[in-house]
């Protein structure tokens, strides 16, 4: 996963992504990676991003997740 997180933060960096939307490339690598580590369970990254939601992060919110 740190691999995709790393892409994720050089992508972040050479194409000057705004702070407001750091969370959202960080998360949507995360959840690329889930995906293709569970041979295209989309199941994992939705759990990740109930668990997101719960513990209060904003971003799954744009997933369609309510907390």
């Amino acid at each position: 996963m740190a691999p995709s997180v790393h892409r994720a933060l050089q992508a972040i960096v050479t194409h000057q992504i705004p702070a407001d939307q750091i969370d959202y490339a960080i998360l949507a690598a995360i959840n690329v990676t889930l995906c293709l580590l569970s041979n295209g369970d989309d199941r994992v990254a939705e759990g990740f991003n109930r668990d997101t939601a719960i513990s209060g992060g904003r971003a799954p919110h744009i997933w369609g997740f309510r907390t």
